[in-house]
């Protein structure tokens, strides 16, 4: 669900409402080069819950229409999958009994406000699976929506029955937006943008010792990256071994044309920044991405045009080669009467380097395809329509098939869509799909506010298994966040 907007502050320019918007905030010392930066927190367990199944809280995150004939290609047709209710019991017409799922609570503790709900920013963070097997996630923390003052780390050991906040690190003072967390040679990176002293935020944790943390400026050539004004809309991927990406939005003045920035780490040190102009966009936000096996990044990312309220949302792809300019591509809807508005996810096949992407629409998610070795021309109309979508993500687990989880718009819960074949070089027949209900963890989990999911996005190590995780329903139950896994 999207929030009104924010107030705006002075110097910056109004984001579009329920986007990540910025603040002024006030000044504050950066940490110093090594060490600890703000205190740690050692053994609160968070528990666990069980795959017991009360009915979902049935109130729908947005409504709309949903077309039931979608144009895809020239001379061709989009199938649609519908909803699935929690009745259902089995793999769409292959019988299957549902997979054995059981759910453990990560955190209660999610950073949510009655102005913004607690999945915002649900690009930017996956369960993380660091060499020792372990699982990693991160949450944010603050007093309120305008101010980001922490980093709560989250472990679930191998073979463990719970999660357990392990550590928190303290922001250098003037960040607002939540940040972006990859794992990488061990450390957990997390990035923001800190609005209020102009630079670009490392935060860094070790796994093997949690002690060895600490938080600073990001330097190119020996010198603190300053951000343009009105930057915003963080992101981060790994990009390879030792090697990260991180990019963000300048938002335009007044409506106008925004930019995207990246900068690039392969471990020696950060390179540009790359600044790419949007095409008369006032911004990109909301961006998923994933390296290639040639080490470029395939991304989709949510624009907006115009003067907020008075423009209009899209969602966009791109190659980006790292040190090059970009070029983005607009998806085509599947239907007139209902404009995609955002991304939704997106995942690379490693082997052929093809490039599988959702994006999302009133109250439904469309699905697009572009093969490995091509251009995105000739491959932005949609293949396949999911009905009563709010979130949707993809997950394959190493040598398995591909899933895709898709969260209710109509307080539904969350279902589970298997691809019946093993072939991700190719586009997936979705309406031949089988589909699992996933049990609600708990009351409030009719509409989950996010889905998180284990990536290459985020992490080195392989897919170990199909692993996700849901954010509480806007305004119910989105402080909470809980694992699904198979038992």
């Amino acid at each position: 669900m999207r929030a009104a907007a924010l107030a705006c502050a002075a110097a910056l320019a109004c984001a579009p409402a329920g986007a990540e918007t910025t603040d002024a905030g006030t000044s504050g010392a950066t940490s110093g080069p090594g060490g600890s930066s703000g205190g740690g927190t050692t053994g609160a367990s968070t528990g666990a819950t069980t795959t017991a199944a009360p009915e979902p809280t049935s109130a729908a995150a947005s409504t709309g229409p949903v077309p039931t004939t979608s144009t895809g290609a020239p001379g061709s047709t989009a199938t649609e999958t519908g909803g699935t209710s929690e009745a259902d019991a089995t793999g769409g017409t292959t019988g299957e009994p549902a997979p054995a799922l059981a759910a453990a609570l990560i955190t209660d503790m999610n950073r949510a406000y009655p102005e913004m709900h607690g999945g915002w920013g649900h690009h930017l963070r996956g369960l993380m699976r660091a060499d020792d097997d372990a699982l990693w996630f991160v949450v944010d923390a603050g007093e309120d929506v305008l101010h980001n003052r922490a980093i709560r780390y989250y472990r679930r050991g191998a073979g463990e029955a719970a999660w357990s906040l392990v550590a928190e690190q303290l922001h250098i003072d003037g960040v607002q937006q939540n940040a972006g967390s990859v794992l990488v040679s061990g450390l957990i990176l997390t990035y923001a943008v800190n609005i209020q002293q102009g630079f670009l935020e490392e935060c860094y944790l070790s796994v093997s010792d949690p002690g060895y943390r600490a938080c600073n400026a990001v330097t190119i050539s020996g010198a603190v990256y300053k951000t343009p004004p009105a930057s915003n809309y963080v992101g981060a991927a790994v990009l390879g071994e030792g090697a990260r990406i991180v990019w963000f939005t300048v938002v335009g003045e007044n409506g106008g044309p925004g930019q995207f920035i990246y900068t690039y780490n392969y471990g020696g040190g950060w390179n540009g920044p790359v600044v790419a102009g949007l095409g008369g966009a006032n911004d990109i936000g909301y961006v998923h991405a994933m390296a290639t096996a040639g080490g470029t990044l395939a991304l989709v990312g949510q624009t907006f045009t115009g003067a907020y309220p008075n423009g209009t949302y899209g969602a966009v792809v791109a190659e980006v080669v790292p040190g090059q300019v970009p070029t983005f591509l607009t998806l085509e809807s599947p239907d007139p009467a209902a404009k995609v508005r955002s991304s939704g996810d997106l995942w690379v096949d490693p082997a052929s380097g093809a490039v599988h992407v959702i994006a999302t629409f009133d109250a439904a998610a469309a699905y697009y395809h572009r093969p490995g070795g091509a251009a995105w021309d000739g491959h932005l109309a949609p293949l396949h329509v999911f009905s009563d979508t709010y979130r949707a993500r993809l997950v394959r687990p190493a040598d398995g098939p591909l899933w895709l989880v898709r969260g209710s718009a109509g307080g539904q819960g969350t279902a589970l869509l298997r691809a019946g074949s093993g072939d991700v070089a190719g586009p997936v027949a979705w309406a031949e799909a089988a589909v699992f209900p996933v049990p609600a963890p708990a009351d409030g989990f009719g509409t989950p506010a996010a889905i998180y999911v284990e990536s290459a996005t985020y992490q080195r190590a392989p897919v170990a298994g199909l692993n996700f995780a849901l954010c509480g329903q806007y305004a119910l139950a989105d402080h909470q966040i809980v694992q699904i896994a198979p038992e």
